[in-house]
């Protein structure tokens, strides 16, 4: 029998700063005792603090003040093992629309099932046992869906959620407000599905759930009532009624109890006389309780219900107790290398398929080949020669700038959710996930712009020699690798998807004025001058530049405008792009490429490393 106590749980947070700080009381005074076996709602009017104390409860609260003490069988809670112990169902369903409920679940098995002690088949059968027990069978090879593609309905949406959690076997499970969004019948199945794996699983099984229905409310075997500023009841459904009749406060006939109960607890501020009432009615309903636990305890018992109930105690005020700790310490899982198979193997899954992700890889890269080769397809003589090769060579590095950067910012944003709430159960490492989502997107990169490159570099009639290709296409690699190092760096800094789309653009615009071929690099203001040492668009186009005019002869005896390059090394000259050698501007622009990839690592790590309160 597993037990979760909560003695004086309380939970502050400050407002504005300085001298103007406040401290508002969120949760105070919160006590009792739940079960394994047993599910549990939290029901409360808006803002009572539901899900704040479904997050101190499960150890997700991030911020703030805590007091009081919260036991797991009768022990403070280890920061090391106790996210393994509980699993957490958010309201919002994060999933991956374009994965079954197969592989949904499978996935969550390979990463948080350990692969020491489970073999495949052995997932296997769990993930199998776990469809069954929510009725998931039959979607089984239904994709979760997304935009265009319909896949599971809300109900089904919510179950696969929750069997994510439960695929380890935790020993907790907390939901937040599971039947939000969800008709009455799907409502129905979610949470006498939950009270059937409670009992099955031996499962200590809180909700918190939002004017559930007669027949849902009664499915639960506890509830607690949340006011704002504390509990007013806490005990089995059977007895609410009967408590609230005992303190005056009368359920009118066939009205639903929920409805009728959150009525009493919200306050109302409709106008003045409203706001005063509601307030006196809040303010009796907690005096009423504290009262009624002074004398007999955190769960209320009527004559005709035997719940159980934790040994009264004397609640006195607790010492606050912010022991933070940085998401799960204990022991992966998995090796690294087995993370990152599993994390790419899933991400390649899903990106094989986007299919329109895809089909616009393809038309860009024959776009490209089309427009830009064919533009640049007839040979010019003398300083028209020099002229097309300076305008190709940088159209290149633009090329490969904003059409790869820009398709990519989306990526972290859209699975920033889901890493979060898979890393808060511990199911990989930061370093695995960002590495997968490199392995994804390079290749498709590299694969569509090498193949553009190869054919605009000879249509473009550039010099047809072996060694100066393969110079060309590495150069033109380390811009690939550069430019989604820039998109990974904005994706994870960026709050939300139109901040990085703002932003990312603007930046390459910046290193793309001070690329070397739009304004002569020596004769940019000092105060603006060093940007070009920070620019891989700029070192870039130096290696492609010199690459390509190295030994280069204009035939100028045609020229009839009086300005002619007699060789490409003159050309190299005029741009003053001769500072660096071909290969100390690759390992320069190498050099840039690599540092972007760990920028957007620590950037993704610092924004999304919460700082747990764990008392």
């Amino acid at each position: 029998m597993k037990s979760l106590e909560f003695r004086n749980v309380g939970f502050n947070v400050k407002i504005g700063t300085g001298k103007d700080a406040k401290y508002k009381t969120i949760l105070s005074n919160i006590n009792g005792s739940i079960e394994s076996g047993e599910l549990v709602a939290l029901i409360g009017s808006s803002g009572a603090g539901k899900t704040t104390l479904l997050n101190l409860l499960s150890g997700r609260i991030l911020g703030g003040t805590v007091t009081g003490d919260i036991l797991f069988n009768g022990e403070k809670r280890d920061k090391k093992t106790f996210k393994r112990d509980v699993a957490y169902v958010e309201q919002d369903d994060l999933l991956f629309g374009t994965l079954t409920t197969k592989e949904t679940l499978m996935y969550a098995a390979d990463f948080r099932l350990d692969a020491s002690e489970y073999t495949k088949q052995e997932k296997e059968d769990r993930v199998k046992d776990v469809m069954r027990s929510l009725r998931l069978t039959k979607s089984e090879d239904t994709l979760i869906g997304f935009e265009g593609h319909k896949g599971l309905s809300g109900g089904e949406r919510k179950r696969v959620s929750i069997g994510v959690e439960i695929v380890t076997d935790p020993k907790m499970i907390m939901l937040d407000e599971p039947t939000s969004g969800l008709d009455s019948n799907s409502s129905e199945v979610i949470v006498k599905l939950m009270k059937s794996i409670a009992v099955k699983k031996d499962l200590i099984c809180i909700s918190s759930i939002h004017q559930p229905s007669s027949k849902i409310f009664y499915t639960f075997d506890k509830v607690m009532l949340l006011a704002p500023g504390g509990v007013v009841y806490f005990g089995s459904t059977r007895d609410v009624l009967p408590y609230f009749s005992s303190i005056g406060f009368e359920a009118p006939i066939h009205e639903n109890p929920a409805d009728f109960l959150i009525d009493i607890m919200t306050i109302d501020y409709e106008n003045e006389e409203n706001l005063q009432n509601s307030m006196d009615r809040v303010d009796r309903l907690k005096s009423s309780w504290a009262e009624y636990v002074s004398e007999n305890g955190e769960i209320y018992k009527s004559n005709i219900s035997a719940g159980t109930s934790m040994t009264s105690f004397n609640p006195d005020q607790s010492e606050p107790k912010n022991t933070e700790f940085d998401g799960p310490t204990e022991v992966w899982k998995n090796p690294w290398l087995s993370e990152l198979r599993i994390l790419t193997k899933r991400s390649w899954l899903r990106q094989m398929r986007d299919k329109s992700f895809l089909y616009s890889q393809a038309f860009s890269c024959v776009f490209g080949i089309l427009l830009i080769g064919f533009t640049f397809f007839k040979r010019a003589d003398g300083f028209s020669d020099a002229q097309n090769k300076i305008g190709l060579l940088f159209l290149l590095v633009l090329h490969n700038a904003f059409p790869v950067a820009m398709p990519v910012v989306p990526v972290l944003i859209e699975e920033r959710g889901i890493m979060i709430r898979e890393r808060a159960s511990g199911s990989y490492r930061m370093s695995t996930f960002l590495f997968s989502n490199i392995l994804t997107q390079a290749p498709i990169a590299l694969a569509s712009n090498i193949t553009s490159l190869t054919a605009i570099y000879y249509l473009g009639k550039l010099q047809f020699h072996t060694g100066k290709y393969f110079t060309f296409i590495a150069i033109y690699i380390v811009v690939v690798m550069n430019s989604l190092g820039i998109a990974f760096v904005f994706s994870a800094a960026s709050p939300n998807m139109r901040v990085a789309a703002m932003f990312t653009p603007l930046f390459l615009t910046v290193f793309a004025i001070y690329g070397g071929a739009l304004v002569n690099a020596t004769a940019v203001t000092p105060i603006l001058s060093w940007i070009r040492y920070l620019d891989y668009m700029y070192f870039s186009y130096t290696a492609a530049l010199q690459n390509e005019m190295k030994g280069l002869v204009f035939d100028c005896s045609k020229n009839t405008s009086g300005t002619c390059y007699p060789t490409g090394e003159s050309v190299v000259l005029s741009f003053n792009l001769n500072l660096r050698t071909v290969w100390e501007s690759f390992f320069i622009c190498l050099g840039m490429a690599i540092f972007y990839h760990i920028l957007a690592y620590a950037i993704i790590r610092f924004k999304t490393k919460p700082k747990y309160i764990l008392v």
